[in-house]
C-alpha cells in the first residue's frame, strides 16, 4: 500500500505543473488596451507632421537683407532660418518623445488614467501652433548698410606771396631757360613783360637787342634801344650798341652822336675806346690820341690802346711819340693778331729815329 500511496503521490507531483501552466500562459488583461493606446497616439503624429509642413512656405517666405550695391554682407537671414529650422526640429523631436513617453505611461494605466491623459493633451490652437514659434508673425524690418562717405583731406595751401625783385628775377630764370632750351620766341615775349614791368631798367632792353640780332634782325633790335632812350635809360652799354649798330650801316657821324662824355672813363673803357677808334674814323685825331692816352694810362697792359695812340700821333706828326707808342704795343701784344705784329714792326722801322 505504501508504494501504491507513493506512486499516487509521484504522479499527482508530475501532473500539478501541467496543469499551472495553462494559467501562466493565460492572455494578459492589458494587451487589448495596448492597441488602443497606439490607435490614439496616431492622430497626435499626424498633427506634428500637419505642423512641420505648415512651417516650411512661412520659412521660405521670410524677407532677405537688403545691401547697397558693391557691398558684401553676412549670410544672417540664412543663419537665423537654419538656426530656427533646428530649434523647431528639436523641439518637435522632443514633443515626440514625450508624446512616446505618454503611450508608455497609458499603455501601463487603467482607463480613468487614459481618459486623463487625453484631456490634458494640447488643444486645437496650440497643436496648430507649433511649439517655440510665436502665433503670429510679424515682418523683420529691412537691414540698410550705410556706407561712410569718404572724408576728403583738405590740403590747406598758403601760397607766399613774393616780392616784385623776386618775381622780376624768378622771370628772368624763365627767359633764360626758354633761350637755353632753344626757345627764342619764348624768351623774347618773357623779357618784353620784364621791359613792360620795368621800363627804366637797361637789362630788359639789352638781352631783347640781343636776341632780335641773333634773328638777324637789326631795325628791331634798333627801336628796342631806342625805345630805352626814349624810357629816360641812361645806360653806356645801350649808347655802345646803337652806335655800334650805326657803324656797321657805314653812319659814323651818328655812332658819334650815341656815344656822349656823361660816364665814367674807369667804368666805361670799352665805351671810351670805341668813341676813340670813331674820332679817328672821323679824322678827329687829336679827340682820338686824348682818349687813347687816357686809356693807355688806365690798362698798359692793353696792347690796342698804345697802338691806337701810335697812328693818332703819327697823323698828327709826332713820329717819335709814334714810335714810344709803338714800343709799348709790342710789348704786349699776345692780345694781338698776327697781322697787327707785322703792321707794328714796319712802323717801328718807319718812325725809328
Amino acid at each position: 500500500m505504501s508504494v501504491i500511496n507513493k506512486m499516487l503521490q509521484d504522479l499527482e507531483q508530475r501532473q500539478q505543473p501541467a496543469a499551472v501552466r495553462p494559467n501562466t500562459m493565460a492572455p494578459q488583461p492589458h494587451s487589448n488596451a495596448k492597441a488602443w493606446y497606439l490607435w490614439l497616439a496616431l492622430p497626435v503624429v499626424c498633427l506634428v507632421l500637419l505642423a512641420w509642413l505648415w512651417l516650411l512656405p512661412a520659412l521660405a517666405q521670410r524677407p532677405l537683407l537688403s545691401a547697397e550695391p558693391g557691398q558684401t554682407l553676412p549670410n544672417q537671414p540664412v543663419l537665423a532660418m537654419a538656426t530656427s529650422i533646428k530649434q523647431e526640429t528639436a523641439t518637435l523631436t522632443a514633443q515626440m518623445v514625450t508624446d512616446n513617453r505618454q503611450l508608455t505611461a497609458i499603455g501601463s494605466a487603467g482607463p480613468a488614467q487614459i481618459v486623463a491623459a487625453l484631456n490634458s493633451g494640447p488643444t486645437k490652437a496650440e497643436a496648430a501652433t507649433p511649439p517655440g514659434l510665436p502665433a503670429t508673425r510679424t515682418q523683420q524690418p529691412l537691414l540698410t548698410v550705410t556706407r561712410p562717405a569718404a572724408v576728403k583731406p583738405q590740403a590747406t595751401i598758403e601760397k607766399q606771396h613774393l616780392s616784385a625783385g623776386e618775381q622780376q628775377q624768378n622771370m628772368q630764370l624763365r627767359a633764360n631757360a626758354s633761350e637755353a632750351a632753344g626757345d627764342t620766341s619764348a624768351a623774347i615775349a618773357i623779357w618784353q613783360q620784364i621791359a613792360a614791368q620795368q621800363p627804366a631798367e637797361p637789362e630788359a632792353y639789352l638781352n631783347l637787342a640781343r636776341l632780335w640780332l641773333q634773328q638777324q634782325q637789326m631795325v628791331t633790335a634798333r627801336q628796342v634801344l631806342l625805345q630805352a632812350r626814349q624810357q629816360g635809360v641812361q645806360s653806356a652799354e645801350i649808347n655802345l650798341q646803337l652806335a655800334q649798330l650805326a657803324v656797321r650801316q657805314g653812319q659814323w657821324q651818328q655812332a658819334l652822336a650815341f656815344l656822349p662824355d656823361q660816364f665814367e672813363l674807369a667804368a666805361e673803357p670799352e665805351y671810351f675806346g670805341f668813341k676813340a677808334t670813331v674820332l679817328q674814323q672821323l679824322e678827329q685825331f687829336a679827340a682820338a690820341l686824348s682818349w687813347y692816352q687816357r686809356l693807355a694810362q688806365l690798362q698798359p697792359e692793353q696792347a690796342r690802346w698804345s697802338l691806337g695812340a701810335a697812328l693818332s700821333s703819327e697823323q698828327l706828326g709826332q713820329p717819335l711819340q709814334a714810335n714810344q707808342y709803338y714800343q709799348k704795343a709790342w710789348q704786349y701784344r699776345q692780345a694781338l693778331s698776327a697781322s697787327s705784329h707785322d703792321f707794328i714792326q714796319q712802323r717801328l722801322k718807319a718812325t725809328e729815329p
